[in-house]
């Protein structure tokens, strides 16, 4: 039985030898690796690792662009017994550090494209080496270091989240979580070596543990998003058609940006058969549009925080939701996984009908957060229900609802509950309620307390599908809301709303929009 996830990687070489791994295919630029090839990289770069002293899980960070280069990295750090940290290029150098400084890195390992930035960017840290995967090692670098074999509480990884007092949150993944979720993954998506599993997400985002570990698993290919296709939308569906996905896991927003491109129709995407989507809300109208052209495929919607590893919900759509949708479940709990809400009195429950703070408890629950202490006691709590062994609870900081049928419905962050004009709202209500209507492309709403409640803000940048009459989107936006919901300040534009670089909604910059 498997322990580690990179045993993954060597099991598939010993069935797939010959049968490609994974492949980049950019616009000018493609490049394949096989299993076996993949395996006996990974094998001789992670006792070069090794020899560098670093054998003892460690932290080694990716500094590199999603290509093949980041995948022996990633499994090359993984063998020698170590953690792997993937970091993003375009970071800050200040957010870089912080990060570098956090995990104690020692070394960091680049590509041919990254190696002049990381030299430049980490030259002033005296103790970190950086190392280019993509250049040649001999026998002699290699040397002998005393081996070490992971096991499954070792950590695999840790990804680091943006913290609330601006400190990035280093989340601590074991190898036991990723393989409880991989798993569960193959089992329940029918997955195996005939797939071909895109990996949209960066590396540095928890989504991508899914087509990574899952391609590895079942002796798929892999088949990475190249940046290019990404930053050109309109590109990712001939992409994926070219390359036959037959799998694809992508946020929400990914699905809302192609529906806006036209180019979701009938007769698309005809290798595909399944779309996975988590990471945000996913509107009733976007899914409604795909679910309509795309009938072969099964759509199916995720909830999970990188602390959970990825996904701990998931709800298959057997049915094309209908206009008076507003809220798509999240589902119920995955195999291996106990769900609850936290009520306003503390009590744990999994009633239906109550509404509270989502907490989960299972074997793919996060270590915590690393050197942090105060926000690890914060976050992961023993199991109020008894005291006799440590039994980490996760609380989320998401509000959910559980319906008659025990399926769970996000309703907004806990953080996002304010309190307006004397009633407690959630932004995410009005959010989800202003996206579905039909006018609305995406929507974001912004709350800033003032020193006189009576001029608090609560306001909404609003692209639409279409130029629109401003009046007119007021008034549906009045129709659809409690008065006590409505945005006093209302912002529309034309061009796309700023977004992070895992492709979320980026809620500071667009909060500036209200500075004027």
């Amino acid at each position: 039985m498997i322990k580690t996830v990179h045993k993954y990687l060597e099991e598939s070489a010993r069935l797939f030898p010959n049968k490609i791994a994974v492949q980049y295919n950019d616009l000018h630029y493609q490049e394949t690796i096989t299993y076996q090839e993949l395996d006996g990289f990974t094998n001789k770069y992670s006792q070069y690792i090794r020899s560098l002293g670093v054998f003892k899980q460690q932290a080694v960070a990716i500094f590199m662009p999603k290509k093949i280069a980041a995948i022996k990295a990633m499994f090359s750090i993984l063998k020698s017994g170590n953690v792997y940290v993937p970091l993003d290029v375009n970071s800050p150098k200040s957010r870089l550090n912080a990060i570098v400084e956090s995990a104690k890195i020692k070394v960091i390992i680049v590509n041919n494209d990254s190696f002049k930035l990381a030299v430049k960017l980490f030259s002033e840290i005296k103790s970190v080496r950086v190392i280019n995967i993509e250049e040649e090692i001999s026998i002699s670098d290699i040397g002998t270091c005393p081996p070490r074999q992971a096991i499954s509480v070792d950590l695999a990884y840790i990804l680091f989240t943006s913290g609330s007092t601006g400190t990035p949150k280093g989340v601590m993944i074991p190898h036991k979580a990723i393989n409880d979720y991989i798993e569960w993954c193959v089992e329940t998506y029918q997955l195996s070596s005939r797939d071909n599993i895109a990996n949209h997400a960066p590396l540095y985002f928890d989504n991508s543990t899914f087509d990574i570990y899952t391609a590895m698993k079942v002796g798929a290919t892999l088949h990475l998003v190249p940046d290019s296709i990404n930053q050109m939308v309109p590109s990712l569906i001939p992409w994926l058609e070219e390359s036959e996905i037959s799998v694809f896991f992508c946020v929400p927003s990914v699905l809302s940006m192609l529906k806006q491109t036209r180019r979701v129709r009938p007769g698309i995407l005809l290798n595909l058969k399944q779309l996975l989507c988590a990471g945000e809300v996913l509107a009733p109208r976007v899914l409604r549009t795909w679910m309509q052209c795309l009938p072969h495929v099964r759509f199916v919607n995720m909830y999970g925080p990188t602390e959970i590893t990825v996904d701990c919900t998931y709800h298959i759509f057997d049915e094309i939701p209908d206009e008076q949708t507003k809220h798509l479940p999240i589902g119920k709990a995955r195999a291996n996984m106990d769900l609850f809400v936290l009520t306003d009195e503390g009590e744990l429950t999994q009633s239906p009908g109550e509404r509270g703070e989502l907490v989960v408890r299972g074997e793919s629950v996060s270590y915590g957060y690393l050197a942090n202490d105060l926000q690890t006691k914060s976050s992961f709590i023993q199991n109020p229900e008894h005291d006799l062994y440590p039994d980490k609870l996760y609380k989320t900081g998401d509000v959910v609802e559980i319906d008659k049928d025990d399926i769970f419905y996000f309703i907004g962050r806990k953080d996002s509950q304010v309190k307006y004009l004397g009633h407690r709202i959630e932004l995410g209500e009005i959010e989800a309620t202003i996206a579905n209507l039909e006018e609305v492309s995406e929507v974001v709403v912004i709350f800033s307390p003032q020193d006189n409640s009576l001029e608090d803000l609560l306001g909404c940048v609003i692209k639409l599908k279409e130029d629109g009459d401003f009046e007119y989107i007021s008034h549906r936006i009045r129709e659809s809301l409690p008065k006590y919901m409505h945005p006093n300040k209302i912002i529309l534009i034309s061009d796309e709303l700023p977004r992070t670089p895992n492709g979320k909604f980026d809620r500071a910059k667009i909060s500036k929009f209200f500075d004027n």
